[in-house]
């Protein structure tokens, strides 16, 4: 269960990642679209878009194997924080989905 919810952190991940930057990566006609994420705003104002997906990919790779492989935590405290990543992360990518429907975006990247 423990890797079954890392990885799924991990896709969820992924998939935040890519709906995130398919509605900040140019602007909407009539839209604002904005980061609610005060932390990855901020992250996004310093390194841009992309460079900021890339540090925070980064950074929850590294969340993610220390938490699988340290001896600091137990097997029930790993799968609750893999637990709550996958429903946090999960929230944020259902939400990202509905604004690229409302946008009329893509979701597959391809401008239309």
């Amino acid at each position: 269960m423990l890797y079954s919810l890392a990885i799924t952190t991990l896709l969820l991940t992924c998939a935040d990642h890519w709906t995130t930057y398919l509605c900040l990566r140019a602007p909407v006609a009539g839209w604002q679209v904005v980061e609610a994420n005060p932390v990855v705003d901020l992250l996004f104002r310093l390194n841009g878009l992309v460079g900021g997906l890339v540090i925070d990919s980064a950074f929850t790779v590294f969340a993610v194997c220390f938490v699988l492989y340290t001896q600091r935590f137990g097997q029930r405290m790993k799968e609750g924080f893999f637990a709550f990543l996958v429903l946090t992360t999960g929230y944020a990518v259902v939400n990202n989905f509905q604004a690229i429907s409302e946008l009329g975006l893509s979701p597959l990247g391809l401008r239309g």
